[in-house]
């Protein structure tokens, strides 16, 4: 039982929330992320926060009831079933949003990114902080201030990357397994449940990922831009970068 009032700490900004709703600063992006969940809403699709609107500087959502999926993660998540659960919901919500064309002049939270045909809105932040969880039940994925143009299969890729998660040998203790899971049948069980995508296609795409987030972090912070300033300073880049290395020398282990 949660009280009525909490304040919640994220990469972005400070979040309150009171009762079924929350507040969080406006950014320049917000635009963009309330036309998205804005259209998300309007074509039924369920899961995400909903827009209540802009009092005094801060945007007024709904709050999505749950647990997020911290480590040690929930049980679900060590599961089959949590990457089932996951993939449909993405898979749902690409089918969803394939037809959204954002305003020409949309400004997202990576400066400079741009919309054009062919490409979804993906979340941008697909890991299992960002995943509401009740009774082994998926409730929605929250917090889209990364969403951006994209590629789906960069949506899977980040899944895959946080969730099989293929971070390297050490990663798994963390997040709770009793035993190291085996990444390749985990791997192999969100590609099924998501569908057309192979794994080697998703591990290559992680890797074109992998370089993106590296060098946004390398230059985004020479110029003081946050969050990325504030990832560099607690080691991300290091971070990054060596499960990337790891990524390359077991990509040959990690499909059937």
């Amino acid at each position: 039982m949660t009280s009525d009032r909490e304040i919640l700490h994220g990469a972005l900004h400070t979040v309150e929330r009171v009762g079924s709703l929350v507040r969080r600063p406006v950014n320049r992006w917000t635009p963009a992320v309330h036309g998205l969940l804005k259209y998300l809403e309007n074509a039924g699709f369920e899961g995400v926060p909903r827009v209540k609107g802009v009092e005094n500087g801060h945007e007024v959502l709904s709050y999505v009831e749950g647990k997020a999926g911290l480590r040690p993660w929930p049980e679900v998540l060590i599961s089959d079933s949590g990457l089932t659960q996951l993939a449909e919901f993405l898979k749902s919500y690409h089918l969803t949003v394939k037809d959204y064309v954002p305003p020409e002049d949309t400004e997202w939270c990576v400066p400079n990114v741009k919309w054009q045909p062919g490409l979804i809105v993906r979340h941008g932040d697909l890991g299992p902080w960002n995943t509401i969880w009740s009774n082994d039940v998926l409730q929605g994925v929250i917090d889209w201030d990364f969403a951006e143009p994209g590629e789906a299969i960069m949506d899977l890729a980040q899944l895959a990357w946080h969730i099989v998660p293929l971070r390297g040998s050490a990663f798994w203790q963390d997040a709770g397994f009793k035993e190291p899971p085996v990444l390749r049948d985990r791997l192999g069980v969100l590609c099924e449940a998501y569908g057309g995508f192979r794994p080697g296609c998703v591990i290559h795409a992680l890797l074109d990922l992998q370089k993106v987030e590296i060098s946004r972090i390398s230059t985004m912070r020479r110029k003081g831009i946050e969050p990325w300033s504030t990832y560099y300073s607690r080691g991300d880049l290091d971070v990054s970068r060596r499960e990337r290395d790891w990524l390359r020398r077991e990509a040959g282990n990690l499909t059937k």
